[in-house]
């Protein structure tokens, strides 16, 4: 029997739509190709004591949406290790709100609202602010339209990075792409003074997500990614101050009800609201951590940090020409280059250019071999 008989063609259309679907059905899902929306990692890395502009990295994994702005608070735990880079400034805001309910033209209770449509009234404040410090060269963000860093504490343990790819006015700068690995935001700190002999020497640096007003990922139209939403029934309570015949004169919004029962309450507005969260097995958030290292201890003589022993004459040379050709001082510490350990204000003069030479031609003791 000829092979077309045992097999008879099918014809090319039911073909292909076979093919189609089994491989349809074969396929796995987005959901589970990529089980996570947003993974955001902080960095580890390491510093000395009074190290200047430290680098903080802080990465991106964006699997399923196109980003085009975020809010990410991070926070010490170590504030006595370092400090993120601030700078005092000024900023002005200006926030509107429509009036819900009103007595005697007072309003007693509104809601905010955008400056975009109907409002009643409007706020302006003006706040003292702690600008942080953030580098987005060579990032992600590199070229999005508005970034912005602040330390919320006003103490500079704590930075709040908070980044739009694009303003209402043109141009259009487009959003992050579904991406791994890329670095999203440099944060710079500063190290203190970390004694050698202190143990405790890593400070931890969180992303904190409970305060859901500080955490934020969001996609080109506005909305969130990976924030839900617990329903719950608000129940506002209302105690008049004032009567007037059988009607109230001074109606006022409680906080709390009197007593803590709504008993006492003169009047009771219920309506379904809803409180959001941010949903953290979509999200993931890695925390990072800074290691002060104990520094190495320095050479005495070794003033050009060549890892030589003690002193040789590229370390004569180099002294030479910082007492007499205005070259560099000795490196970090500038002990290293104190061989007699005169100390004072300029521990390093001439007369530790004659213990040098001593030393390589004349014999003389080791550099800081006479110190205490």
């Amino acid at each position: 029997m000829a092979l077309t008989e045992r097999f008879p063609r099918v014809p090319i259309l039911v073909a292909t739509l076979l093919i189609c679907l089994i491989s349809l059905s074969a396929a796995p899902d987005a959901q589970a190709q990529f089980p996570f929306d947003i993974v955001l990692t902080v960095g580890d890395t390491t510093a000395i004591p009074n190290e200047v502009n430290t680098v903080i990295s802080v990465y991106l994994d964006n699997f399923n949406d196109t980003l085009a702005g975020f809010k990410v608070w991070i926070q010490l735990d170590r504030p006595d290790l370092i400090k993120f880079q601030t700078s005092s400034g000024t900023a002005t805001d200006t926030t509107y709100w429509i009036c819900n309910a009103d007595s005697m033209g007072v309003c007693l209770d509104s809601t905010l609202t955008t400056p975009i449509g109907a409002w009643d009234f409007f706020h302006i404040t003006t706040t003292v602010i702690e600008i942080g410090n953030h580098d987005v060269s060579g990032t992600l963000i590199e070229n999005w339209e508005f970034v912005d860093s602040r330390s919320l504490s006003g103490l500079g343990f704590d930075i709040a990075v908070s980044a739009f790819a694009n303003m209402p006015a043109p141009p259009e700068t487009p959003g992050i792409p579904p991406q791994q690995g890329g670095l999203l935001v440099k944060v710079l700190a500063d190290v203190f003074d970390v004694p050698d002999e202190q143990l405790e020497r890593t400070v931890n640096l969180i992303v904190q997500h409970d305060f859901i007003d500080n955490i934020n990922f969001s996609r080109p139209d506005g909305s969130s990614i990976g924030i839900l939403y617990e329903p719950y029934m608000d129940t506002t309570c209302w105690v008049c101050m004032a009567w007037c015949g059988q009607e109230c004169c001074d109606l006022q919004k409680q906080s709390l009800p009197p007593g803590g029962d709504y008993a006492n309450c003169d009047s009771l507005a219920i309506r379904p609201d809803s409180s959001a969260y941010l949903d953290t097995s979509r999200v993931i958030l890695n925390d990072g951590s800074l290691t002060v290292l104990v520094p190495d201890p320095y050479i005495c003589g070794d003033v050009n940090c060549d890892g030589g022993h003690l002193a040789d004459i590229s370390d004569l040379t180099y002294m030479v020409e910082f007492l007499f050709g205005g070259g560099p001082a000795p490196c970090d510490p500038i002990e290293r280059g104190d061989l007699n350990c005169s100390g004072g204000g300029t521990p390093v003069d001439i007369s530790d250019l004659t213990y040098m030479v001593d030393y390589l031609f004349g014999g003389g003791p080791a550099p800081c071999e006479v110190c205490p």
